[in-house]
């Protein structure tokens, strides 16, 4: 497994974690700010909970898989990260939670800016008394 956090500084420091955990309404707990202190220095925003649970191997706190998943589950839900569920067998995490769309080639996901993609929606396959909330949208590639 490649070193997420290698050749990169540290930019978001312990402070700064701490208030986004605040404002998101997340509790803060040790296993969190350490967490989101790994994931929001990866040098990439696209991670499955494996990748950063390997990243965790590497500091003094001993955290396990399953509270991985637990934390950017709640950190999900909460709206700090978005999750990405690219196909049946693998989970991605975003770090970007503005609005935008992903291509995926192979095990790498790279973001879309929303104004690049045109999705044609008839208004009347909506059904009565319902607006669209969100799209996602995945592009998948192969090689040709």
């Amino acid at each position: 497994m490649q070193n997420l956090t290698k050749d990169t500084e540290m930019h978001v420091n312990k402070v700064c974690i701490m208030g986004m955990l605040r404002k998101a309404d997340i509790k803060i707990t040790r296993q969190r700010v350490y967490l989101a202190g790994i994931l929001f220095n990866l040098k990439q925003g696209h991670f499955t909970a494996e990748e950063l649970h390997d990243e965790t191997k590497q500091g003094d706190l001993k955290v396990s898989l399953a509270t991985v998943y637990n934390t950017l589950n709640h950190f999900s839900q909460n709206g700090l990260i978005k999750t990405l569920q690219v196909d049946n067998q693998k989970t991605f995490f975003d770090r970007n939670t503005a609005h935008h769309y992903h291509i995926k080639s192979q095990n790498k996901i790279e973001d879309i800016a929303a104004e690049d993609v045109k999705i044609a929606l008839s208004p009347s396959k909506i059904p009565a008394g319902k607006k669209i909330k969100s799209i996602d949208l995945i592009i998948n590639l192969c090689d040709e």
